[in-house]
């Protein structure tokens, strides 16, 4: 019935990191790293 629920959340995290990164014209480690990888987790 679908990804489970943890994929779905890894997904969207990751294309959230990249549309950041897109707009603020700047690579997905910097946008990672400023966001701090412990918020991410969250």
């Amino acid at each position: 019935m679908g990804e489970p629920q943890q994929e779905n959340d890894l997904f969207f995290t990751c294309s959230l990191i990249e549309y950041i990164a897109r707009k603020t014209k700047n690579t997905k480690k910097y946008v990672v790293e400023k966001l701090r990888k412990e918020n991410i987790k969250k």
